[in-house]
């Protein structure tokens, strides 16, 4: 039941790769800016790397999402009634990206750490994401977590 979590996002961390990618490229900068904003627990920064009504797609109830802060909320809720807690994520580098002047998709392994009842977990898996060009800069537009 616990091989879950999607981007569970109290404590993350990038990695290096995905920071080097998102420098080299700015289509890819809003899922580092989204990552390392939710690693400083600051939810609202967080929520800036995203256009209007994001679709995300994660592994717990409801599974499906287009609001970051509705995602943020259920989250919550669901981490609190499975005792789960200490989320850390570690991004990898980039394996593969798709980019043109107005849209951005990017595939970054990941390993997920996180407690269950006190009890240390890892979850290895995949996030998806697009991003898009708007008149307030590159924002995500999606993303999916996939567990190996």
């Amino acid at each position: 039941m616990m091989k879950t979590i999607g981007l569970a996002v109290a404590a993350l961390c990038i990695s290096i790769g995905v920071a080097q990618a998102a420098a080299a490229e700015p289509a890819l900068a809003p899922f580092a800016q989204f990552t390392d904003a939710m690693n400083a627990g600051d939810v609202k920064k967080a929520a800036d790397a995203y256009a209007p009504s994001p679709s995300i797609i994660d592994e717990f109830g409801p599974h499906y999402w287009t609001s970051f802060a509705d995602w943020v909320r259920d989250f919550g809720t669901f981490a609190k009634a499975e005792s789960v807690s200490d989320f850390h994520i570690a991004l990898s580098p980039v394996s593969f990206k798709n980019v043109d002047a107005r849209h951005g998709y990017a595939v970054v392994p990941s390993t997920l750490t996180y407690k269950v009842k006190g009890k240390p977990t890892t979850e290895k898996g995949m996030f998806t994401f697009s991003t898009a060009k708007t008149a307030s800069g590159w924002r995500i537009t999606g993303w999916a977590w996939s567990t190996l």
